[in-house]
């Protein structure tokens, strides 16, 4: 039942939205364009809306429910212009061939490391002094 609710709010708005839009471009086409001053911009309205689309090129069926749109002008094709031909690159340089690494030298093993002396036993410390007896607390 939810979803049906905003279904049925949704296209309610769709509806409204098409009715200001409409009442907008209603308004928009009877007003004339001028500049700050006031005067009125020459050309700024439409007068001659039949070179838009031919009315005899546009067909129409039209039902109880709908109108569909059977043919519709095209077009008129434009011939494009010829792209010139670009130009030949030219052909890169041989690169030259690398030398011949030389081979390496053969590694010697290295000398067996020495053992390292025992270390000596550390000094003795002296033992720490007695701690003073702290004074009673009042």
């Amino acid at each position: 039942m939810s979803s049906k609710k905003w279904i049925v709010y949704g296209i309610t708005g769709l509806a409204g939205l098409g009715i200001v839009a409409g009442g907008a471009a209603a308004t928009a086409s009877t007003m004339d364009l001028k500049t700050t001053d006031g005067t009125v911009v020459s050309g700024g309205a439409v007068t001659d809306r039949g070179g838009v689309l031919e009315a005899s090129t546009v067909h129409l069926r039209e039902t109880n429910s709908s109108v569909t749109v059977i043919s519709t002008p095209s077009a008129a094709s434009v011939q494009s212009a010829a792209s010139a031909n670009s130009a030949a690159s030219a052909n890169s340089a041989a690169s030259a061939a690398s030398a011949a690494s030389a081979d390496s030298a053969e590694s010697v093993p290295s000398a067996a490391s020495v053992p390292s002396p025992a270390s000596a036993p550390s000094a003795e410390s002296a033992p720490s002094a007695g701690s003073v007896a702290s004074a009673p607390s009042a």
